[in-house]
């Protein structure tokens, strides 16, 4: 394992198509995934935090599927493919935690693509606060105070959604007192229902 290794905001990680070199696993900082789509505009996949891993996608075909970028400065450990793979012979528990991992994206994915069509505008909204309130609470982080690394467009881009209508989500969960916005900074008054809004997140 590699550590140590930073990267500036804006600084591309992987890059789709490109043969699978190594897995990747975020310290601190937080990253996008992407997809360039024919108009030249961004297809935003969703954001990786600290603990999670970048690349896993690259098991099923031997390449990256997307771009990742940095949003921030960011610091993550090198895995090279070549020694996960002798770890992964060797080391029954490092085989299991892969294998939960890769269990736990495709869960996450399967979920997202079923809230979100089943949700209107706001709760797409309220399901992705929820969501980003979850995985940094399994992470040790606070669920309540944190900033938003991401753009409201990229969030926009994520979830479907134009830029006016995240906005007038978040200004509405607001003024409803679920929510204290400042600029990026949020803070989350109603976790309840937030969840409640956007499908249940366990």
């Amino acid at each position: 394992m590699q550590r140590g290794r930073q990267l500036r905001p804006g600084v591309t990680l992987v890059r789709a198509g490109e043969p699978m070199a190594a897995l990747f696993v975020v310290r601190s900082g937080s990253a996008k995934r992407y997809s360039v789509t024919l108009g030249g505009g961004e297809q935003v996949h969703g954001f990786v935090l600290p603990g999670e891993a970048v690349g896993l996608e690259g098991f099923a075909s031997g390449r990256y599927t997307c771009e990742v970028s940095a949003l921030e400065p960011l610091s993550y450990c090198r895995v090279p493919i070549r020694k996960l793979e002798q770890l992964l012979e060797r080391l029954p528990g490092l085989r299991r935690e892969i294998l939960r991992l890769l269990g736990q994206a495709l869960d996450e994915s399967q979920r997202l693509r079923g809230d979100l069509a089943q949700s209107d505008a706001r709760g797409r909204v309220a399901h992705f606060l929820a969501d980003l309130s979850h995985r940094l609470a399994r992470r040790g982080l606070s669920p309540t105070e944190f900033r938003l690394s991401m753009s409201r467009a990229d969030i926009a881009r994520h979830l479907g959604l134009t830029l006016e209508t995240v906005s007038r989500a978040l200004g509405t969960f607001k003024r409803e007192g679920w929510l204290r916005v400042r600029a990026r900074d949020i803070s989350v008054l109603r976790p309840d229902a937030l969840a409640a809004l956007g499908g249940g997140i366990a």
